[in-house]
């Protein structure tokens, strides 16, 4: 919530919509009134790439920033978007504003020590006055946020 008034927060999941719903909804995502959403999209809007990993191909759905700047022209460019996800295959189309995280798999055993989201939430707001997110490195920003902390 530390960042809804610095940046416009969007979820774009790899669900189909009923699940994603559902999910959200159990949540309590789509009436909170600490977070405001300005959009959700579903897997409908990925399509799948082949990469290279390893020196083979993979197949794999991403999630192209470009869909977005398209359906909101002047709003959202590659300038002030950050891409926030747990998979890194997902930035393969915009890496610039990636910023991978860790995935939250074990919610009920590690919720009262995980401090991910309050570190991201830090390093987001230290970026939110920046012209252009994308000259700097994401894929670092718990480096980045170690040595802003430690002076």
């Amino acid at each position: 919530a530390a960042v809804n008034t610095e940046y416009d927060l969007a979820i774009w999941s790899q669900s189909s919509w009923t699940r994603l719903e559902s999910k959200l909804t159990e949540m309590g995502l789509m009436d909170s009134p600490h977070f405001k959403f300005n959009f959700v999209l579903d897997r409908t809007s990925m399509f799948a790439i082949t990469t290279k990993v390893r020196g083979e191909n993979h197949t794999h759905e991403v999630k192209a920033l470009e869909f977005i700047y398209a359906k909101f022209p002047g709003v959202y460019t590659a300038a002030n978007t950050i891409h926030v996800d747990d998979l890194s295959r997902n930035f393969a189309l915009n890496p610039r504003n990636g910023l991978k995280v860790s995935a939250f798999n074990e919610a009920a055993r590690t919720r009262g020590d995980d401090k991910e989201l309050y570190f991201l939430s830090q390093y987001l707001l230290l970026l939110a006055p920046q012209p252009d997110v994308t000259t700097f490195r994401l894929n670092d920003w718990k480096s980045f946020l170690a040595d802003h902390n430690s002076k």
